[in-house]
């Protein structure tokens, strides 16, 4: 199943310009229906017409922190954005969802960092693990600057 890793328009200047640092607290949220808004810049409006999972059966709402973070410069232009994969237990039930948005939740407003399509609903059924787990190879994140 392919799955599209959108980053928001700012999440670039951001990281090249070390506004988004290691050291901050990044949360992850699963969504059921999470709209494109490129432009958005706070959580609030990349939330616009989103529908995050309700807290239930091992998820929990705006909770999920990203651990051992790493933000690092290859290049004059290059920079990558990981962590460790992060997993759910489905307890009591499902978690389903088909999108997912890490924001950096030590700035006001919460800005997004990117947007996660997971190209259809991915389901975790009772007992087992939602699992997100970034590319071991090239950073989840990887930016190349032009300019």
């Amino acid at each position: 199943m392919p799955v599209t890793v959108t980053l928001y328009n700012d999440t670039p200047r951001r990281i090249q310009a070390g506004d988004f640092v290691a050291s901050d607290s990044y949360i992850i949220n699963l969504y059921t229906a999470l709209p494109a808004n490129a432009t958005a810049t706070t959580k609030t409006a990349a939330e616009s017409g989103a529908t995050q999972l309700s807290t239930a059966n091992g998820y929990t709402q705006n909770t999920k922190a990203l651990t051992n973070v790493s933000i690092a410069t290859i290049t004059t232009n290059d920079s990558t954005f990981t962590f460790d994969p992060v997993t759910w237990d489905a307890s009591g039930g499902s978690i389903a969802a088909s999108h997912a948005l890490i924001y950096d939740d030590t700035k006001t407003n919460d800005p997004p960092v990117a947007r996660i399509d997971f190209d259809g609903t991915v389901t975790a059924v009772n007992g087992t693990q939602f699992r997100i787990t970034p590319d071991a190879s090239g950073g989840f994140i990887r930016i190349t600057n032009a300019a």
